[in-house]
């Protein structure tokens, strides 16, 4: 690795979670996908156009509905901020690859620069991908002039080669 790939990996090390151990790190970010997910189901009805259907399709939706939501500035009346809806967007993401793909998983792990420090993880196969906050700032994404970026991260990971 070189030295500049180690800076940034330490800085990234930095921003990240700190525990005790595993298990602190597992039940605190068990409890937090779980809550933003059903935050996500509690404010489904005042969603227009988007329904939490898990399905891959459904990531063209909730992202679109982002979008809608940042021109608007409206995500307070969901009583979300939009940091907020971004870290639902992120849980969302990993979990329609958790239902779309039998042998994807959670995963929680201790990031290897940082000790102490744990990520929030997808995995399938030797594809781990870190979930919290993975779409902060979307709006600012150079690469996502289409507005479908979440759809697209997961074709690249997640949709078979032939």
């Amino acid at each position: 690795m070189s030295e500049h790939s180690l800076t940034i990996a330490l800085k990234y090390g930095e921003k990240l979670k700190e525990f005790y151990d595993i298990a602190q790190a597992e039940k605190y970010f068990i409890s937090y996908k779980d809550e933003l997910l059903n935050r996500l189901e509690a404010i489904s009805g005042q969603l227009d156009g988007f329904s939490p259907d898990y399905t891959i399709e459904s990531l063209k939706d909730i992202e679109k509905l982002y979008f809608q939501l940042y021109r608007n500035n409206t995500f307070g009346k969901l009583g979300l901020s939009q940091k907020q809806f971004e870290s639902i967007m992120s849980v969302y993401w990993g979990e329609v690859v958790i239902k779309n793909n039998a042998d994807a998983k959670w995963l929680i792990e201790e990031f290897a620069f940082s000790q102490g420090k744990y990520e929030l993880l997808v995995n399938k196969g030797l594809c781990n991908i870190s979930i919290v906050d993975m779409f902060q700032d979307l709006y600012k994404r150079q690469d996502n002039k289409r507005q479908n970026l979440l759809f697209r991260e997961y074709n690249r990971y997640f949709t078979r080669q032939l």
